[in-house]
């Protein structure tokens, strides 16, 4: 493993919260436009990429408590959002999946991102783009080694 400087690590810092500032608004404004808080979002996420979910699982992702996770569910359910079902092989359990205007709107959000950051990358050359790929994918690693080592 190797020691960053402490003067490249603080840059890094600095970039890295201005990016997160300047994107986080236009984000949220979105969401806010669908009436959505971020919390909502990441339930969203969530189901789009592990549909059927029951409610303990849901909140292991989100690392939020069981009774969080059916305050959040309960408004999307309202909305119409996401759908409970009863699992058939477990009675007990309940699975939550998205429904069509739920994965409509989650559609819609990941169109917004992509408009917004391809409008970014429009300014970047192909070396450039290449060069964020490269930090990125450094960035995503590290996170992941970090992640599993809370893990085990």
């Amino acid at each position: 493993m190797q020691v960053v400087d402490s003067e490249l690590r603080t840059q890094a810092f600095q970039l890295l919260r201005q990016l997160l500032l300047q994107a986080d608004p236009a984000r949220m404004e979105q969401w806010a436009g669908l009436g959505l808080t971020m919390t909502q979002v990441r339930v969203l996420y969530t189901l789009q990429m592990e549909d059927g979910l029951a409610a303990g699982e849901l909140a292991e992702r989100l690392g939020v408590q069981p009774s969080t996770v059916t305050r959040i569910v309960d408004r999307l359910v309202r909305n119409k959002l996401v759908a409970r079902e009863v699992d058939e092989s477990d009675r007990r359990l309940v699975r939550h999946r998205l429904t069509k205007k739920g994965d409509d709107v989650f559609r819609e959000m990941q169109s917004m991102g992509r408009e917004g950051v391809s409008k970014v990358f429009a300014r970047l050359s192909d070396d450039q783009v290449r060069r964020v790929i490269e930090a990125l994918s450094d960035l995503n690693e590290a996170i992941e080694a970090v992640a599993s080592e809370g893990q085990g």
